[in-house]
């Protein structure tokens, strides 16, 4: 790590703790203003910096772990109340993880850079279901899914994330109802995609009107294709494997852009055809037009780094077992849902000047090197209330141990591994949580 990195990954921690002790800051994310406005034993930002160690136990017992860690005692030393905690948690808008996990993407962009493909930064889009506790306010907000076998209703959400599949950092994340498609949430994510981003996603995304969006915000894509369009069917029974095409609109494609206000006039696309398996085929549509300049085997490389953004939902429903919620009201949902996106970005942040230095000096390793990213998690989980409490010197070097822990808890790179897709239907497929793989 540079000096002058870990000089800025200090201030930019100390900015966000004294973000949190800030009365104009307290005021705009509180349901009133009135709210921590006295000298209490749970201040607003000791209630935040609880919530983002994530509470995955009893409040009882966080709260324990949470005062141990910040006052160095042995003993078990009662501090304040669960009730007392939970009467103060609600007094938070949910509104200020969003905050406060913004800050640290911004953040990193401005000073870091992180790595491109080409000029561009490599964004993915994908979504997944999350289970929610059955309450009445749930089931209003997010709808229920099911009934269970005993007749409990269960409420189920939808979540839709868009990362940066080369620096690990979610950009956005939306939570909605289950009722709430994945094409629909997108629309969110076009906010923060921009003129030097390439978005990579799967045939969920593949239509006419989402390619025209993402065209309207100056940005690339790199898609694959459902083969049920006429439009790509043309191009299968054509024979070629890497073509500029114009794509002309049916009519009822036509009728789909006038209904969500997107311009149906035709536009040239590049379709590259990859031949999996003698019986699996997949055909990508991209924004780059340049065949001499992005190669067709460049093409076919690339678009493997869409995994990353499953790699970070895997991070997300299991290393952090987000589905182990605290709360049973929605605000608290969503402090929850966000506070586990502020954890992604602040270990991504973190990791950042190690991943490169554990790569290369992996290189007489019979696999390549990279972080074990469960051990990263829980290392920052159970030290990250430290970096907003400790003076300027211990949080330098709270930070060098995690870069060291870094170093040393890494895991192998195997490439080329492949696992058959389960086709089944996503309610018949297995649920289950990695026990041993968990990040605490």
């Amino acid at each position: 790590m540079t000096p002058e990195l870990q000089k800025f990954q200090t201030k930019l921690l100390e900015k966000l703790s004294n973000l949190l002790t800030n009365c104009e800051f307290i005021q705009t994310y509180c349901f009133d203003q009135k709210h921590f406005t006295r000298n209490r034993k749970l201040p607003f930002q000791t209630v935040v910096l609880i919530v983002l160690q994530l509470l995955k136990s009893s409040v009882k017992t966080e709260l324990k772990s949470f005062y141990k860690a910040v006052f160095r005692v042995d003993e078990v030393v009662n501090w304040v109340t669960d009730g007392a905690f939970c009467m103060a948690w609600q007094k938070i808008k949910h509104q200020v993880f969003i905050v406060l996990y913004n800050f640290i993407v911004r953040s990193f962009y401005a000073h870091v850079g992180g790595n491109r493909w080409f000029h561009y930064r490599l964004l993915s889009v994908d979504g997944s279901e999350l289970n929610l506790p059955s309450s009445k306010e749930l089931i209003a907000k997010f709808g229920h899914h099911h009934t269970n076998s005993i007749g409990t209703k269960v409420p189920q959400a939808r979540v839709s994330f868009l990362c940066d599949v080369l620096n690990y950092i979610t950009v956005d994340a939306q939570i909605e109802s289950f009722r709430c498609g994945e094409q629909q949430m997108f629309g969110s994510h076009l906010d923060f995609i921009g003129k030097e981003d390439l978005l990579t996603a799967d045939a969920n995304y593949g239509h006419f009107r989402i390619l025209k969006a993402i065209t309207k915000r100056m940005a690339g894509y790199c898609i694959r294709m459902s083969h049920c369009s006429d439009f790509i069917k043309g191009f299968l029974a054509s024979g070629q494997k890497d073509d500029v095409v114009e794509w002309k609109p049916s009519p009822k494609t036509i009728e789909n852009c006038k209904k969500h206000k997107t311009d149906p006039s035709p536009f040239k696309a590049r379709l590259v055809r990859i031949d999996l398996s003698e019986n699996e085929t997949e055909v990508l549509a991209l924004s780059l037009l340049d065949q001499d300049k992005y190669g067709y085997d460049s093409i076919k490389g690339f678009y493997d780094k869409r995994w990353g953004v499953e790699e970070e939902i895997k991070k997300f429903m299991q290393r952090l077992m987000v589905e182990f919620l605290s709360s049973v009201k929605e605000n608290g949902v969503l402090q929850d849902f966000y506070a586990n996106i502020f954890m992604l970005n602040l270990v991504s942040f973190l990791a950042e000047p190690t991943k490169e230095q554990i790569y290369k000096s992996s290189g007489n390793n019979r696999y390549r090197q990279q972080i074990n990213w469960t051990s990263a998690l829980g290392d920052v989980r159970k030290r990250g209330v430290l970096l907003f409490l400790r003076c300027v010197n211990k949080i330098d070097s709270i930070i060098k141990s995690m870069r060291e822990s870094f170093m040393v808890n890494t895991e192998a790179v195997k490439p080329g591994r492949k696992f058959p897709r389960d086709k089944r239907k996503k309610g018949s497929r297995q649920k289950a949580f990695i026990n041993y793989k968990t990040a605490w």
